[in-house]
């Protein structure tokens, strides 16, 4: 049950390793140049079939495997292998060679291995060239005829990498590449992207295997369309590219109409389902007309209309006329209203014109313009007459209407020829020979007149001429300007550059004109920013900048803690020591508030901006609409001010909400007694005595110049006049603004529109600019935030995101660290910028002095002396000082990059760039990231240093157990102009992670230009070798790249790690470790090969001793008698078995024999089992026990040879029955033959 279970928890995890995994796939390609074995032979030197005419039946087998540095030929082919069919004989080729002559196919010596796993890059290539069909040799190894063995590094690519092998025996030239299959990219072919036009999105793929969405979709899976250009955001959507469907209550191509509210009819909308009125409409559905008079103009015939009520008007008409709307005529014809001899007829509705040919309109006032129709043919120009037209012809062409030809031969232009052809529109001379022209005026033999610019004629013999040109011209005429700037032409510096037509000067600073003659004022226009005063100087200018501000241009907000002493007094106020003020303080206060708050500090560097009336948001930075409730009348336009508003009134009206009705008869415009009438931006005069004109000033006409305002047409109309307007104006006399150039909108972001006819002007809100009010105004320039801070522009405010270790408003306050009390009892705190330091007293160390280490040594480092526990910088590396001895991290820092002096600006020239005494001096090989780079020099070192020597290189692909590779990719934009490789591979090595994990091993970081990544550095990281095993050094090696990346992708007070956006790590995939598994192995099996020895000599010695032990038993024992011993060597064995009867018989408390202990070990239950079976045979057998020795000797020696010996005690229940007595009181007499009882 447990088995299966197993099993299936295990295919489930593979499925779901398989589900998350996209197989990489492509293929190795190996293209077969040129096959040469002029001899015929094999590796071995012998002849492939036997030296005879028959030629080598040669085949190639190509066996790719992993990168080896020692490359085995034998093996698995890890990657793949392939063999091909015999290709050729001794010697061929492909793609040109003879195989191409032949026209066989040149696939023939091209190889694939397919593979499908993430292309590793490095790969090591065998290409074996063998003899096929061969009976001359038995083995087949014996038919090798050459080996090519390449290794190297390749990425997936269209470009091939060229391998030529030479031997004595062959040459075997070759090609390889490795390509993606379809859909798989990336230098690993393991970048999955497939193409797709379906409902899961939209897109293709690039060279790099990222989607690119198809024209019309945009997104992260290119499933969102591209709606409509100006299609509405909030208004419209789409489901296809180019749609624009509008949501519920909007209308329109852009779904930027809304729609109004039903029956609405002279009304507009800004938001759907409304209604609000036009200009002189009113009611509910905007169907009241305010101005009847105005909008349908209903009293005829000259009549002045009179509003009376909504909808409602009179007329007051002239004389002649009569009825509602004048329309009634009455003797019309009296005041002869047709001009320019136009007929009057009365009839019912009034006069009619019959007009004369040349004029129109209702009193014959217009002139019939006969040019409309473009009567005149050939390019002629129409002037339009009275009744007709007239046509001026070009000179080739007559008639009325230009379309009669001249007959141009009629004047005799041709001077020298033969005749004269006329043509349409033209005509041509057929010149004599020597002669040349439209006219056959120019003899070409002769000097006359063929020189041009100024060039000199010789003439040739026989015939013909010579122009020899003035300098700067050519050709046969002189007629080609060949070089303007020969003779120098350019003053003061400037640069000549030749033009079709002419020269140009480029000229240098502070000079211009033609050829750069005239110096420049460099103050005119004012360079210096922030109202500073500019001063000329010789070729340059200076900016007096006023407290606040300093830079060439004034632009740059002044730090005045740089130059003077200052204090913190809060989060928005800071003290600077001056003597400008009697109490020599001046205290700064924060702008982040605007020109219209003042900063209120706050607990923990946070601050608040009170705001002054009339404005409000987080920074002051919005002015309070004052116009929001519509408070102009009568189409008036609200302009919102500082807590105030103005309206800018329409024609017509004023006040200041534009609602008083302006009287334009308050001037007394009506002249020679007329009565003035007042209307709506517009007056009417009511003449006396025959007088005529808007004003009563004529008398022959109602119409002169002034009229008609606006370009508009004046027609006289007998007792009245007529304005014919131009397009967008209306009213009386022109002065009423059809279409407002502010209809359409074009002020953006909340901006004012004041505007009439086709002009406007915007009137921006804070934060914006521009003609259209488009341009976000750059509230951060001048740059406000200080230390490092970024600052984030917004509509009329900024805000400030502070470096690590600041705050505030502007980042003025370095946080205090040490405001926690992070130091140890007895030590002192150093706030430093994002961090602090803590001095220890004497016995205690660490970062926070936690560590007691009691009193030591001082150190002697460099000439100067350290205290014990004492820790410093020695240039990249960290060394502390512990009773006496020194311990530095051991990090290679190299040479130091530096500012050349040359390229220092004076404000920085007193600060050194290079520690103690070394200076900046220039470096040839570095090497540039960002330009320009030549400002950039390395600091001098005493003595020349001598470059580590190392596999482990960037760009290199060697990889091993301490050597690790780090990609790091970067937001170029970000990175500071000037940037080297080696800037960036210096703060590397500065970096307090370097510095730990190189406490123990040397570490070596070398940095170079990604050959594979754009934008990008790639990074060699490496510790030393020390003697001790490598695969120790796999696991740390990898945890110090991580370590080292991880730190990189936090936040850092440099511009240049703030730009890497990602780091890439490459390692060893696999770390070959043995461990301790073989010498823990070896340890157990030594011990058990020595416990088994141990047993076999104890059990040899166990049976030795019972065979011993069985002897006397078997061989002495016969009818209860003893034989005598025979030899010394049968009296040594039989002690050593009386010792052992002994200590067998005598049990624990009444056992007398030395040794017993050991025997109570050796015996065991066994034994005693085995000597009780013994004893109570012999006692069966034997009642009575006697020695087989001299009785009285015997008896004598045993009971009375010593006082210490004792008769034995006999009972009968003890079956080991005192058969041994104490062996030493035995070995008192050397007669004694045996021991019995």
């Amino acid at each position: 049950m447990w088995n299966s279970s197993r099993e299936v928890f295990l295919l489930c995890f593979l499925l779901t390793l398989w589900t998350e995994v996209s197989w990489s796939t492509g293929y190795f390609e190996l293209q077969l140049v040129s096959v040469e074995n002029p001899g015929g032979r094999l590796l071995n030197g012998d002849c492939c079939d036997g030296c005879g005419p028959d030629e080598c039946d040669t085949s190639i087998r190509v066996c790719l495997k992993e990168y080896q540095k020692e490359v085995t030929t034998s093996g698995p082919c890890t990657y793949g292998s392939e063999t091909t069919r015999v290709l050729g004989g001794n010697s061929f080729q492909f793609r040109g060679g003879q195989k191409a002559a032949s026209h066989r196919n040149n696939e023939a010596g091209r190889i694939v291995i397919p593979f499908q796993f993430a292309w590793p890059q490095d790969y090591t290539v065998i290409v074996e060239a063998w003899d096929e069909d061969n009976d001359t040799h038995s083995s087949d190894d014996e038919l090798l005829i050459e080996r090519s063995v390449h290794k190297g590094k390749i990425s997936p690519g269209e470009e091939k990498q060229t391998v030529e092998h030479k031997s004595l025996i062959a040459t075997i030239k070759y090609s390889i590449r490795v390509r993606c299959d379809e859909h798989y990219y990336g230098i690993r072919c393991n970048t999955v992207c497939r193409p797709r036009d379906d409902y899961f999105g939209h897109y293709v793929c690039d060279q790099f295997g990222k989607r690119r969405c198809m024209e019309g979709w945009k997104g992260e899976d290119c499933k969102t369309a591209v709606c409509k250009s100006g299609c509405n955001p909030l208004h419209g959507t789409c489901s296809k590219p180019g749609e624009c469907k509008c949501n519920y209550g909007w209308d329109g191509p852009l779904c930027d109409r809304c729609l109004r509210y039903p029956g609405c009819d002279h009304g507009t909308c800004t938001e759907p389902w409304q209604c609000t009125c036009e200009k002189n409409w009113g009611g509910l559905l905007c169907d009241k007309d305010l101005n009847y008079c105005g909008t349908n103009r209903p009293c005829k015939n000259g009549g002045t209309c009179m509003n009376t009520e909504p909808n409602e008007y009179n007329c007051a008409c002239p004389d002649s006329y009569s009825g509602r709307n004048c329309e009634i005529a009455e003797h019309a014809c009296l005041s002869n209203p047709c001009a320019n001899g136009g007929t009057c007829h009365e009839v019912s509705s009034g006069f009619e014109c019959h007009c004369p040919a040349g004029w129109s309109g209702p009193t014959c006032a217009k002139d019939t313009d006969e040019c409309a129709s473009s009567p005149c043919a050939q390019g002629g120009t129409c002037i339009d007459l009275e009744n007709g037209f007239e046509c001026i012809c070009s000179p080739q062409w007559t008639g009325k209407t230009c379309q009669i030809d001249i007959n141009e031969c009629a004047g005799k232009p041709c001077l020298n020829a033969y005749s004269c052809k006329n043509l349409i529109g033209g005509y041509h001379c057929a010149c004599f020979r020597g002669w040349a022209g439209q006219n056959c005026d120019i003899n070409i033999n002769t000097c006359h007149g063929q020189c041009q610019n100024g060039g000199t004629c010789k003439q040739k013999t026989p015939g013909g001429y010579q122009c020899v040109c003035q300098p700067g011209y050519a050709g046969r005429h002189c007629e080609v300007q060949r070089n303007r700037c020969w003779s120098g032409l350019c003053k003061n510096g400037g640069h000549c550059q030749v033009l079709l037509d002419g020269f140009m000067c480029e000229c240098p600073q502070g000079f211009s004109g033609t050829m750069c003659e005239v110096q420049d004022d460099p103050c005119s226009p004012n360079p210096c920013q922030n109202q500073a005063q500019c001063q000329s100087l010789m070729a340059d200018f200076y900016c007096s900048c006023p407290n606040n501000y300093e830079g060439q241009t004034c632009s740059e907000l002044k730090d005045h803690c740089k130059t003077n002493k200052c204090q913190m007094i809060d989060s928005c106020t800071v003290a600077v020591a001056t003597n400008d003020t009697a109490q020599q303080v001046w205290h700064i206060s924060s702008n982040v508030c605007g020109p219209h708050g003042h900063c209120i500090s706050r607990p923990a560097g946070n601050f608040s901006c009170s705001c002054d009336a009339g404005f409000t948001g987080t920074y002051c930075h919005e002015n309070v609409n004052d116009c929001q409730s519509s408070p102009c009348k009568n189409g008036g336009t609200c302009i919102d001010g500082i807590n105030s508003f103005k309206c800018v009134c329409p024609d017509g009206w004023e006040g200041m909400l534009c609602d008083v009705d302006v009287n334009e008869c308050s001037g007394n415009p009506c002249q020679n007694d007329g009565l003035c009438v007042d209307l709506l931006n517009d007056f009417f005069c009511s003449c006396v005595d025959s007088w005529k004109g808007k004003t009563c000033h004529l008398r022959e006409s109602q119409c002169d110049s002034n009229t008609c305002s606006n370009g508009g047409t004046c027609f006289d109309h007998g007792d009245s006049f007529l304005c014919s307007c131009p397009s967008g104006w209306a009213g009386n006399t022109c002065n009423t603004a059809k279409n407002s150039s502010c209809d359409s909108g074009p002020c953006e972001n909340g901006g004012t529109c004041i505007g009439g006819g086709e002009t406007f002007t915007c009137i921006c809100k804070d934060g914006w600019e521009g003609h259209t009010c488009a341009r976000n105004v750059d509230d951060c320039n001048p740059h406000p935030c200080y230390n490092g801070g970024v600052c984030v522009d917004g509509v009329n405010w900024f805000r400030c995101e502070c470096a690590p270790g600041f705050a505030g408003p502007d980042c003025r306050i370095n946080i205090d660290e040490c405001q926690s009390s992070p130091c140890a009892e007895g030590s002192s705190c150093i706030d430093e910028i994002n961090g602090y330091r803590c001095v220890c007293p004497p016995g205690q160390t660490g970062p926070r002095c936690q560590q007691f280490m009691g009193l030591g040594k001082p150190c002697r480092h460099a000439g100067l002396q350290f205290p014990h526990g004492s820790q410093w910088d020695e240039e990249c590396n960290a060394c502390h000082c512990f009773s006496g001895d020194i311990h530095c991290s051991k990090v290679h820092c190299g040479r130091r990059p530096c500012l050349l002096p040359q390229v220092v600006p004076p404000t920085e020239a007193n600060r050194p760039s290079c520690p103690g005494s070394h200076e900046c001096v220039e470096h040839p090989f570095l090497t540039c990231f960002s330009q320009p780079c030549r400002q950039w020099g390395v600091c001098s070192t005493p003595h020349p240093l001598t470059p580590p020597h190392t596999q482990c290189q960037p760009n290199s692909g060697y990889l091993d157990n301490s050597c690790a590779h780090i990609t790091l990719i970067f937001r170029k934009e970000i990175v500071p102009q000037g940037t080297t490789v080696e800037n960036i591979c210096s703060e590397l090595r500065y970096l307090p992670v370097t510095r730990t994990l190189a406490k123990e091993q040397a570490l070596l970081i070398l940095c170079d230009l990604s050959f594979f990544t754009s934008d990008a550095v790639e990074v060699a990281m490496s510790f030393e070798e020390d003697g001790r095993s490598k695969d120790s050094d796999c696991a740390k090696i990898q945890k110090a790249a991580r370590a080292l990346t991880d730190r990189l992708l936090e936040r850092h007070n440099t511009t240049v790690l703030q730009a890497v956006v990602e780091a890439k790590i490459d390692v060893k995939e696999k770390c070959s470790s043995v461990g301790y598994v073989v010498p823990v192995l070896g340890v157990v099996f030594s011990i058990l090969w020595l416990f088994c020895i141990v047993v076999c000599v104890w059990w040899t010695r166990k049976r030795k001793k019972e065979r011993e032990r069985a002897v006397p038993t078997e061989e002495t024992m016969v009818n209860n008698q003893l034989e005598p011993l025979q030899s010394n060597n049968d009296k040594i064995n039989r002690d050593k078995d009386i010792s052992y009867e002994c200590r067998k018989l005598m049990g624990p408390a009444d056992r007398m024999c030395d040794g017993a202990d050991e025997e109570e070990g050796w015996g065991g239950e066994g034994a005693q089992e085995e000597d009780e079976e013994w004893a109570l045979a012999m006692r069966n057998k034997h009642p009575t026990q006697r020695c087989s020795i001299d009785e009285a000797q015997n008896r004598d020696l045993m009971f009375k040879g010593s006082s210490s010996v004792k008769v034995p005690h006999r009972t009968e229940y003890s079956l080991k029955d005192n058969r041994c007595k104490n062996l030493n009181t035995a070995k008192l007499s050397d007669n004694v033959r045996d021991h019995c009882v």
